[in-house]
């Protein structure tokens, strides 16, 4: 069968957590999930297009141009949460235009199926692994047969009555899926905020965490974590088969298993492989001789979740960490030679104005080469949600994704700021972060390509035109 697998375009949503002007411009990542499948389909024999229309700056005239030339048997695309409105109005439009059948997965068809089946122009849903069940599904649809009760993880309608196999596990086991499929994309095309070097690409050791802070959703998600040498096999692929020169590891924190961890970066230095990569973790988690162990393997950033500069505020958001903690981490991780990207989140529960002007001289006071300021939101998933849901009385992204509602921005029952004053702060983090000179020209001077210049000017001419058009805003009213 001819499949094509279709990367819906992203942009800022009011209800997401950070500023349009960082959300659209700080990163354009590959899309892992559909790499992996269509690595699954391929495999099987399938042929696939992959379409990504953010990063190839395409039309939907484009695309649809594209998709007729290709003639697919079947249509696949992602469909999480936070864009599902954006998304669900190009599998509409798609739907009109082609007879082959949707099929759509990610988180939400695994939180919201039933909200996601009751668009009809969607015809099957993956609630967990595509491992099995897409290629079980168009062995089916290949064959003709229309008896789908057997196919794991499906959503479908069997008679105008909605069916759903829910998974038996929630936790994928990533050591059974291939790689991703890598060479179906221009790896030239994504960068992220803090990337320096291309081709880059983004690449999967671990799914999920084991920690559990209010604000974040991974924790509801299980944790999987991949074998050390099919993690190294893979990054020799990239570096020696691809060229990749830069590869972000995209796990929700690089150190949950240090030995495991420490087991990549031995064998990384063993094979001699050399390029950048970046990785996320917590400020616990580190030490000189395990940042020295990263350093010779590679890593040349780390990204922290420091969240707050108030102790108080970390305890209560359950986050599992001291100040003191994130200032040795940080200023240890420096001394080493990685590079520091922090993350801080405003709006927290009892949070006053000076303990969030406290935040942002906290960041201002650390070593830190970048950092990327949120707005508190809740996430499905994360307890804090329950308490938008609770406020609203109703759960917001079940009636968005069935399209019941537009876009709207999110309450936050824990604080009394509004969103308006809640993005004036962030605005203001990131300004009396970034516009301070002594940054700028440290930043001038570490800068090493082309690529990595034009990325910071952008987001730095369009962060100072969005704060002289609030002021010239302020001073007309």
């Amino acid at each position: 069968m001819r499949v094509t697998l279709l990367h819906t375009p992203y942009y800022h949503q009011d209800h997401m957590e950070n500023l349009s002007v960082t959300s659209n411009n700080f990163a354009v990542l590959p899309p892992m999930g559909l790499l992996y499948v269509s690595s699954i389909v391929q495999n099987e024999g399938h042929e696939v297009q992959v379409i990504d229309v953010k990063a190839e700056k395409v039309s939907m005239e484009q695309v649809f141009e594209r998709i007729d030339e290709f003639d697919p048997d079947i249509i696949g695309g992602l469909i999480i949460p936070y864009t599902a409105k954006i998304a669900l109005k190009w599998y509409e439009e798609i739907s009109e235009n082609f007879d082959a059948p949707i099929m759509v997965g990610n988180h939400a068809m695994k939180q919201y199926p039933e909200a996601v089946m009751s668009n009809e122009f969607i015809d099957y849903g993956i609630t967990g692994s595509a491992l099995e069940s897409v290629p079980k599904l168009l062995e089916k649809l290949e064959n003709g047969e229309k008896d789908l009760d057997d196919v794991p993880n499906l959503a479908y309608r069997k008679d105008g009555e909605l069916r759903i196999n829910l998974p038996e596990k929630n936790v994928e086991n990533l050591n059974k899926l291939p790689w991703p499929d890598r060479e179906s994309i221009n790896n030239d095309l994504y960068f992220s905020m803090a990337s320096k070097k291309k081709p880059f690409t983004l690449l999967i050791t671990s799914y999920g965490c084991m920690f559990h802070c209010d604000f974040c959703d991974m924790g509801s998600f299980g944790y999987s974590e991949r074998e050390p040498e099919d993690v190294v096999d893979e990054i020799e692929y990239c570096v020696n088969d691809l060229g990749i020169e830069e590869i972000d590891i995209f796990d929700r924190d690089f150190l949950i298993n240090k030995e495991r961890s420490m087991e990549i970066c031995d064998r990384i230095i063993e094979r001699e492989l050399e390029f950048r990569w970046t990785c996320r973790t917590r400020v616990d988690q580190v030490d000189r001789e395990t940042l020295e162990k990263m350093y010779e393997a590679g890593c040349r950033l780390i990204m922290y979740g420091i969240e707050s500069g108030n102790q108080d505020i970390l305890d209560r958001e359950h986050k599992g960490i001291t100040i003191q903690q994130a200032e040795e981490a940080v200023h240890t991780t420096k001394n080493v030679g990685i590079q520091v990207l922090g993350f801080f989140i405003i709006g927290h529960s009892g949070e006053t104005v000076d303990k969030i002007k406290n935040t942002i001289e906290f960041a201002k006071k650390l070593p830190l080469d970048y950092a990327q300021f949120f707005k508190l939101s809740g996430k499905p998933g994360a307890k804090l949600y329950e308490d938008i849901v609770e406020e609203l009385g109703y759960d917001y992204f079940d009636k968005l994704i069935r399209q019941e509602i537009e876009v709207h921005k999110l309450p936050r029952p824990w604080t009394e700021m509004s969103n308006e004053e809640l993005e004036s702060w962030v605005s203001k983090a990131y300004n009396q972060f970034y516009l301070r000179p002594s940054y700028m020209v440290r930043r001038a001077s570490q800068i090493r390509s082309l690529h990595e210049f034009e990325k910071l000017a952008k987001v730095g001419v369009k962060m100072v035109f969005t704060t002289m058009k609030k002021i010239l805003k302020g001073v007309k009213s």
